[in-house]
Formats: C-alpha cells, sequence, structure tokens
C-alpha cells in the first residue's frame, strides 16, 4: 500500500471509496475532488487544504486531509504546524483492511511533525485513542453554554433528556416557567449597560490586523487570524457567518463570528434556535467585552441558546463573567510528539492555546 498526495487521477478511485463507505453505513465521504473546495490549494495562499490517499491495486482504501495554515507560536510565526482531518480507512466497514488507518495516521505524523486535530467527537473515540497509543496528548477543549430561552432548552436538550421520567419532569417545567428565573439566578442576571458597541460588517477590514499585532504574543499557539486569512477562512460571499466588529469608547477592542441556526433534529440540541461563538479575537484585556457583544448579539436576533468551545482560561473566564456555564465537552483536541515538546511545559501552555471550532475542519452541523 502506497500513501500518495491525491491527484487528478485518483478521483475515480475515490468515488468507488465513497460508495463502498455509503454501502458499509458508514456517514463519512473522502472529497470527490482533489481540488478541495473549501480550501483549494491555489498560488498565494497562505492557508489551503491538501489530501493523501492510501492505494493499494489501484483502489483508494483510505486516506486524510491536512490543514496547511500559518501560526504564532509564543509570537513566532511557524510555517510548519499541520492540521490532521478527515482520516478514513475502509478498514471501518471491512475489517479485511483493518490496518490501513494505523498506516493513514502513520503516514500523516511522519510527514508532519508538528500536528494537531480537532474535533473527533471526544476522548474516546477511535480516531483519539489510537492517535493517544501514537504518543499525542489528547484533552477536551471547554464547551460553554448560556440558556436564553429556558423552555426550548428543557425541551429539546438532549443531554438531560435521556429516560422517560427526565424528558416528564423537564417538559412540566416548561410549563410552569419556572426554570427562567432560576436560571437567571445561576447564569447571573443580564447586563445592560453600559456595553460595547456591535457594528455587523460583511468582511474583515485593515482594523482586523490591528487586533492581531497586538494579540498574537500574549498566547502560546494561535493561528494567523489576520483580514487576509480571516477573510479566506469566512468568505464575504458566504451567507451563513455574521461578523461582529467589537468596539468600546470608540475604539475597536475585538471581533467575533458568529452563527445563528435554526436546527431540526439536532443529536444535542433537538429543533432549537442555536447561537454559537465559533471563533474571536481581541486586545489583550479585551475579552470580556467579545464575548459580552457575541451574547447579547445573538439574544437580541432571537436564539434560545448560545454556545462556544474555547481552550484558552482567558476566553473562558470571559464567557463565565457573563453568565455562560461549562457543560460536557465532546470537542477534542489531540496535539502530535512534536507539537507538545514545542508547547513544553504542557501544564503551563495549554490554557494559553486559542483553539475554537474555527481551527478545525469548521463549525459543522452548527
Amino acid at each position: 500500500m502506497a500513501i500518495e498526495a491525491y491527484l487528478p487521477h485518483h478521483e475515480a478511485a475515490v468515488a468507488r471509496f465513497n460508495q463502498r463507505l455509503a454501502d458499509g453505513g458508514s456517514p463519512f465521504r473522502f472529497p470527490a475532488s482533489s481540488r478541495i473546495p473549501w480550501l483549494p490549494k491555489d498560488p498565494g495562499r497562505s492557508t489551503f487544504l491538501e489530501g493523501y490517499v492510501a492505494v493499494a491495486e489501484g483502489e483508494v482504501r483510505g486516506g486524510y486531509l491536512v490543514k496547511q495554515q500559518p501560526f504564532a507560536l509564543e509570537g513566532e510565526t511557524r510555517d510548519d504546524i499541520r492540521n490532521l482531518q478527515l482520516p478514513l480507512s475502509e478498514g471501518s466497514i471491512d475489517p479485511a483492511h483493518a490496518r490501513v488507518g494505523v498506516e493513514v495516521l502513520a503516514s500523516a505524523s511522519r510527514r508532519n511533525r508538528m500536528m494537531y486535530a480537532l474535533g473527533m467527537g471526544g476522548t474516546h473515540t477511535p480516531l483519539p485513542t489510537v492517535l493517544r497509543s501514537m504518543g499525542w496528548t489528547v484533552g477536551l477543549v471547554p464547551f460553554y453554554f448560556h440558556v436564553v430561552r429556558a423552555a426550548p432548552f428543557l425541551r429539546n436538550i438532549r443531554v438531560l433528556r435521556g429516560s422517560a421520567p427526565r424528558r416528564m419532569v423537564l417538559d412540566a417545567i416548561a410549563v410552569t416557567g419556572a426554570a427562567g428565573p432560576a436560571l437567571a439566578v445561576v447564569q447571573g442576571r443580564w447586563r445592560r449597560s453600559p456595553g460595547p458597541s456591535v457594528e455587523v460588517v460583511d468582511r474583515f477590514g485593515d482594523w482586523t490586523d490591528a487586533i492581531w499585532r497586538e494579540a498574537h504574543g500574549q498566547y502560546a499557539l494561535l493561528a494567523l487570524r489576520d483580514a487576509r486569512e480571516l477573510n479566506a477562512l469566512y468568505p464575504p460571499e458566504a451567507a451563513k457567518p455574521i461578523r461582529l466588529k467589537v468596539s468600546v469608547a470608540g475604539r475597536v477592542v475585538g471581533w467575533a463570528l458568529v452563527f445563528d441556526s435554526r436546527l431540526e433534529g439536532h443529536k444535542q440540541f433537538g429543533d432549537m434556535r442555536l447561537g454559537t461563538l465559533v471563533d474571536c479575537l481581541a486586545l489583550p484585556g479585551q475579552e470580556a467585552a467579545v464575548a459580552l457583544a457575541a451574547r447579547d448579539h445573538l439574544r437580541t436576533r432571537g436564539v434560545d441558546l448560545v454556545v462556544s468551545n474555547q481552550q484558552h482560561a482567558a476566553w473562558g473566564a470571559a464567557l463565565r463573567r457573563h453568565g455562560f456555564l461549562r457543560g460536557p465537552s465532546n470537542y477534542a483536541l489531540a496535539v502530535s510528539k512534536g507539537l507538545h515538546a514545542a508547547l513544553a511545559p504542557w501544564d503551563a501552555c495549554s490554557d494559553r492555546i486559542h483553539m475554537t471550532r474555527g481551527d478545525g475542519d469548521g463549525p459543522i452541523h452548527l
């Protein structure tokens, strides 16, 4: 078996591989085109996706994607840090190909010493389990939530509705309206003034670069977030992201990228209207202003719940200050041995890493 760069001549074999995955009941598919549509490798683009495929006897049996993106590591610009995405193996549906997954991950690790993976459904699903056995460090990115409308939350939050008796109790509480005042006590009452001013913008401008220049040296690890990069990751023509420019006393102090999604039958959030703080950056010390701006903007839009995954301690503290609670997370961060060594001592650096849903394969399903 050979691990090769994904090129146009592999596309027919990838189509057959995807069909076998579908026939076997797998929900995953490898990109049909070798030019990855979300982040293609174009001249002058610093962030892009590349694909690799595992080929045996003319058939694709697995593959993976690698996102290349500039990072600041303790303020120093690096171009050797990679994001592992979508490692797939036919072994997930056919035991005859059980070794493909191991070979795919071993190939990715050999090619990229400084690598991380995000999401993966938690820390004990197959992928993080294998990565841990290869010497990677695996942990959870904290999850924060703020309930805006108690009744829809109680009727839809799946983690609390695991049994018929629980569902009956939660539905009864939702009907009585008793949960609203209780949540106001737990979360803290709304801060109404003074607050930051918020402008919805259709693209990131030069003001973003000033925030990047002042902020990036404060983080142990931070992906490039200047205007050019953000407009590539979140194209102005994309309708769903809401870009917020946040100011305090007339000075731009940060930005947030949020989603407002009407869900149907979501495995965790049911039919709620969900607000998500997907990505963000602020001048040092202004994280709370950005968190408040994102929360209140989503609240005024009418969402039922606001959620966010944030690795950095300052962003977690900012969310808690404005009434977010910490809940169970299924969003994991795994770092390779090489990246772990670069972030030594890990215990001191891990909570200074800025990782959000914007640093992986995007805010999928939200």
